[in-house]
């Protein structure tokens, strides 16, 4: 039996209507889609806020531990350095002055401030000390000179003589021409992070700071120490070569956020607490620590920011409907980035966007018939509902008048 025309009218106005939904849908859905691949690649909020930071505390690392790298056991020592830190002038949260305040919570006294291939950091935080906390902390400038090969610390420099960096590669020659810059400034020159650089870059299989140069290559090209700690990290090999070789030995806490804790002070024996004493001590190589491998409490967590939480709705759906991976590898520091770039589609999550679309689109139209079709059924009832007490008050409104009509003809009686 054929479907009347009326019903093929109806059923072919539906897949009409429907289709139409099911474009738009899709329309909708692809615009999301651009939108938020756009803000992926967008510079996002920082997730804390660092305006009102406060470092109610203060650590005394020699009340708990004991001193190593000393053949007695008992060193002598007037200064806790740390001899590795970043501001906001880089790469780190703090300005210059919560720089300060967090090293001098945790039990320092000197600090290298060396902020990623820029003196600036370090020079204003110089300036902050000396007019505000002169009997507590000396600082000691410095920069992080960074490229695709190494990072290395050119410590008590007053300048940056180096111009813009532009070289992510740059020779051996010309690490050796910078480190005897360096070294005519009255500076001296530290290796940082040996074992971060040599870790393997994700996705790449090559080190994060490729064809960093050897400990007896450097040695040759004149640096005057090594890191041995980093963060919380010890690097035992170099700490061995270092002795070995009797260079210069120092720690640093790497601090770029104010939640971390110090790891390690380097211990110095200066005759003066001083920025020419310390200098001094650092040149006389000299150094033994106190290494934390837990790291200090209590430490510091900042609000959010109020920017950061208005902007998390995009940025999760920014990351939830955005099925690749755009990784560019570490960053040079000189406006590039170290490692080929490796953008990874990943296919079986559009396929199955694609079919929980087309289940949800399914669901939505299920639904939506049912909810018509509940609404024509409530309507129905209600219409006949009062039909029939429209017929009820009717039929009650004739019985009524014929009774009142008969009342009226008995009483009218004799």
């Amino acid at each position: 039996m054929e479907p009347s025309p009326k019903l093929r009218s109806r059923v072919n106005k539906y897949f009409k209507r429907m289709f139409s939904r099911l474009c738009q849908f899709t329309v909708i859905i692809i615009i999301l889609c651009i939108i938020f691949t756009i803000y992926k690649y967008k510079d996002v909020p920082d997730k804390s806020d660092y305006s009102h930071l406060e470092f109610k505390w203060k650590v005394d690392p020699a009340s708990y531990l004991t001193p190593m790298g000393t053949k007695d056991g008992n060193p002598q020592y007037n200064i806790l350095l740390d001899g590795h830190s970043h501001t906001y002038f880089s790469d780190g949260r703090m300005n210059p002055e919560q720089l300060l305040q967090w090293s001098m919570a945790n039990g320092y006294n000197a600090i290298v401030v060396s902020d990623h291939n820029s003196i600036e950091g370090a020079l204003e935080a110089q300036r902050i000390a000396n007019a505000k906390y002169n009997d507590s902390i000396v600082v000691i400038p410095g920069m992080e000179y960074s490229c695709c090969r190494i990072h290395m610390n050119f410590i008590g420099i007053q300048s940056n003589p180096f111009g813009p960096f532009n070289k992510p590669h740059p020779s051996n020659e010309e690490l050796k021409e910078m480190i005897d810059k360096v070294h005519k400034m009255g500076g001296l020159v530290t290796v940082n992070h040996i074992p971060w650089s040599n870790k393997t870059e994700w996705l790449n299989q090559v080190p994060t700071l490729q064809d960093h140069p050897t400990r007896e290559e450097l040695l040759e090209m004149g640096v005057d120490g090594f890191e041995i700690i980093n963060g919380d990290v010890f690097d035992f090999e170099t700490y061995v070569f270092a002795n070995n070789h009797r260079t210069l030995k120092i720690s640093g806490s790497d601090i770029h956020h104010p939640s971390d804790g110090a790891y390690a002070w380097t211990l110095l024996n200066a005759p003066n607490k001083t920025f020419e004493g310390i200098m001094a001590a650092l040149r006389g190589k000299e150094t033994s620590f106190f290494f934390d491998a837990t790291g200090t409490r209590p430490r510091y967590y900042p609000a959010y920011n109020r920017n950061y939480l208005a902007s998390l709705p995009l940025i999760s759906f920014a990351n939830a409907f955005t099925f690749f991976d755009d990784y560019r590898g570490m960053y040079s520091f000189q406006g590039g980035f170290c490692h080929e770039r490796k953008f990874v589609v990943h296919w079986l999550s559009y396929f199955y966007f694609v079919l929980y679309c087309l289940i949800f689109f399914t669901l939505y139209e299920l639904a939506r018939k049912v909810v018509k079709l509940a609404y024509a059924k409530y309507k129905m009832w209600t219409y006949n509902r009062r039909n029939r007490l429209r017929r009820l008050d009717s039929n009650d409104s004739g019985h009524n008048r014929e009774h009142y009509t008969d009342i009226d003809v008995i009483d009218m009686e004799p």
